[in-house]
């Protein structure tokens, strides 16, 4: 490979792996790097499933050191997350684009009020392990059938039914988006469809990217992320918004 063109792509999986860390954004990074050099669409998101994988067990473990990820909470979260991956990975998708641009758009906005009012102390609106089961089913068969701003999808739902806050939302996110990934990177590498030597290449500036971006994010404080996620919550809700009719 060219120098110039892998320094370029080293850059590239550092950014990567830095803003999908601290919010969201990482896997279109990667997936642009991917497509440049010319996978096939299959294997280049099999490929994309292996990077994210890593980038969010190295952010996770750096937030579960900062100890703003509770482990006792996302367990049940991430199992049932897990269950409705493998479940919504095996189903067709019957509901149009359209259609699932516009419920994911009024999700955004009805779940960032929340997040971005709530600190994290007022009484959640569902509580309960059944609660934390369905919810994390739920987020996990989205993830696996659309997949569409799936971190802002994970980080809203958490804020909207169980009022974390933004923080450890994120860190929450991160966690369950690295077991989902996990099994979808499964599934394509036992299908042939996976690049293990440039998602290998990938990983290490993904993974030292990310524990940039989970060190800021943690220095920074819920006040700075809340203006990161609002920014991407707006360019998320116009990006949806142009694919209406």
């Amino acid at each position: 490979m060219n120098p110039l063109l892998l320094a370029g792509i080293t850059g590239l999986a550092f950014l990567g792996g830095f803003i999908g860390s601290m919010m969201s954004g990482g896997s279109l990074v990667v997936f642009f790097i991917l497509t440049l050099l010319g996978l096939p669409v299959k294997t280049a998101v099999g490929t994309l499933k292996m990077v994210i994988a890593g980038l969010t067990l190295v952010s996770s473990l750096e937030y579960l050191r900062a100890g703003v990820l509770e482990v006792r909470f996302a367990s049940a979260l991430i199992a049932s997350a897990c269950t409705g991956a493998l479940i919504g990975s095996s189903v067709l998708l019957t509901v149009p684009d359209k259609v699932a641009g516009l419920i994911v758009a009024v999700f955004l906005l009805m779940g960032s009020y929340f997040t971005l009012r709530g600190k994290g102390t007022e009484k959640p609106v569902l509580s309960g392990l059944l609660s934390q089961i369905t919810v994390g089913f739920a987020l996990g068969f989205y993830i696996a059938i659309l997949g569409e701003a799936s971190t802002l999808v994970t980080i809203t739902a958490l804020g909207l039914f169980f009022r974390l806050d933004i923080l450890r939302a994120n860190a929450t996110a991160k966690l369950l988006i690295f077991f989902t990934n996990l099994i979808a990177f499964t599934g394509y590498a036992r299908g042939g469809s996976v690049e293990f030597t440039l998602g290998l290449l990938l990983l290490v500036p993904v993974a030292l990217g990310s524990w940039l971006g989970a060190r800021t994010a943690v220095r920074i404080g819920g006040r700075a992320l809340k203006a990161i996620f609002l920014s991407l919550v707006i360019a998320t809700f116009i990006g949806l918004l142009g694919t209406l009719p």
